[in-house]
């Protein structure tokens, strides 16, 4: 058997505009970070086709 052991990954977010650790965060700021919606590039508006024709109009 192995021994398994976790590390601690620490996660950062900008906040009042500076880079802070989540876990330094007041039980109010913490909540509104967890309410924030995350940016998945499949939703953006320049995946696909859509990118393509963007493309051919920049040019």
């Amino acid at each position: 058997m192995t021994n398994c052991q976790r590390t601690r990954c620490e996660v950062f977010s900008r906040s009042m505009g500076f880079i802070r650790p989540v876990s330094n965060f007041n039980i109010g700021k913490y909540s509104e970070f967890c309410e924030r919606k995350t940016f998945t590039e499949s939703n953006c508006l320049t995946t696909g086709c859509r990118h393509a024709e963007l493309l051919k109009k920049a040019a």
